[in-house]
């Protein structure tokens, strides 16, 4: 009986079944290369990257100049504790100048942050100020720094800013941003049918939450006349930048797309562990395929009846989008003679791609189709033997908004 040796290269640690999965802790700030492509965030190298920033706020209402320049909001496809529908893919804006309290209203260093209040209620008391509630991309630039770290002065979450926020500076000097409280903003989301009601713009977030959720780019949606004991505001002053944030829209769940071998042959290249893939690449005949797996099963005594309703078979490369905002291009395909492969890239600006999860078939010549129902966004199978028991499993996008493939 031939057996095949099956690895799985995954964006998460332990995420993928069998457990012959790679990777290491989510590292370093989000990649800004403009390479074909980056490396997945779990496989970043870990290095310590410099220690967060400090400062100190030394009286009451000292602001902080924020100079005009480009901002790239959001994150990267695939980074740890993004979510797609909220964050936008490094979307580049141009804001002009405009200043921001050092700290928390009230914005003195012998006073508590005020909790508690509305955003009108908020709004109000930066009026009285002659402020204003900063916009969410405002708020973004001012904790991103100069530098665009991904939390506010460092490039990992530090749990000291969560217990001493006033300590720590983004690399403008801003102090607590991201750190112990979430924060009002003057600006919307949008809503997503069927997934965000839409509300005010959040940022931060409280002591106790997950390190991700302290990243400069998160954002939470929270209705506008809400009050909550880690929910305060601090104000900005100076013209109000008017750039938004887009909301996203459901796709079509899958999209069949124009990928030639060379082009997929360089994203292999340029990745270390998929560099053995680079060569004498060949896609699967799409009718041919089909008929063959269908034909395996039936040959194996398994239940192989017709194809389910509103169920297709391709071996052709798609876009897949899961959710909105998620791009994941899924390719299957031969490299060489007997090394069969399935691989998911997260699409990013620019033509650019990232790793998000890769199944590698040794002596296995294939065809690998892809399974998939229209009106099941979060899984596709993939299968070499139609419902043969190792010779099938699942493309998965999990909660935690990962691509994982298994084996089953």
């Amino acid at each position: 009986m031939r057996r095949r040796l099956i690895l799985v290269l995954c964006a998460a640690p332990l995420a993928c079944d069998p457990a012959a999965s790679t990777g290491a802790p989510d590292a370093g700030p989000s990649p800004t290369s403009t390479g074909t492509l980056v490396e997945a965030a779990d496989d970043e190298t870990e290095s310590e990257g410099p220690e967060q920033r400090r400062g100190e706020a030394k009286e009451a209402d000292e602001k902080v100049e924020i100079p005009a320049g480009k901002l790239v909001a959001g994150s990267v496809p695939g980074d740890r504790g993004r979510d797609p529908a909220t964050e936008p893919a490094q979307l580049e804006v141009e804001l002009g100048a405009f200043s921001i309290d050092k700290l928390p209203y009230p914005n003195d260093p012998g006073k508590l942050p005020l909790r508690g209040v509305t955003r009108d209620e908020a709004a109000k008391r930066c009026a009285e100020r002659e402020g204003r509630l900063c916009t969410e991309l405002e708020w973004e630039r001012a904790c991103k720094g100069p530098e665009g770290t991904r939390y506010a002065g460092g490039t990992r979450w530090d749990e000291a800013c969560g217990t001493s926020p006033e300590t720590c500076a983004s690399g403008f000097g801003v102090l607590g941003l991201g750190g112990a409280q979430r924060e009002w903003t003057a600006s919307d989301v949008a809503p997503i049918k069927n997934l965000i009601k839409g509300g005010a713009a959040v940022r931060g977030a409280a002591a106790s939450a997950a390190d991700v959720d302290h990243r400069c780019a998160h954002r939470s949606v929270v209705a506008p006349d809400s009050k909550a004991d880690d929910l305060g505001f601090r104000c900005c002053y100076g013209k109000t930048n008017e750039a938004t944030i887009p909301s996203p829209d459901w796709e079509d769940t899958i999209k069949r797309v124009d990928l030639p071998t060379d082009e997929l042959a360089e994203l292999f290249a340029s990745n270390d562990k998929l560099s053995r893939l680079a060569k004498d690449l060949v896609y699967f005949n799409e009718a041919a395929a089909s008929d063959t797996v269908m034909r395996r099963g039936r040959a194996k005594g398994t239940d192989a009846g017709d194809v389910p309703e509103n169920t297709y078979l391709t071996t052709s490369p798609v876009v897949w989008n899961p959710v909105p905002g998620e791009h994941i291009l899924l390719v299957t395909g031969r490299s060489g003679e007997k090394t069969s492969f399935i691989v998911a890239f997260h699409q990013l600006p620019g033509g650019r791609h990232r790793v998000g999860a890769a199944m590698i078939m040794e002596d296995e010549v294939g065809p690998v189709v892809l399974v998939y129902n229209p009106f099941v966004r979060r899984k596709l199978h993939w299968t070499t033997c139609w419902e043969c028991y190792g010779a099938t499993g699942n493309v998965t996008y999990r909660e935690e908004n990962r691509v994982v493939i298994t084996q089953k």
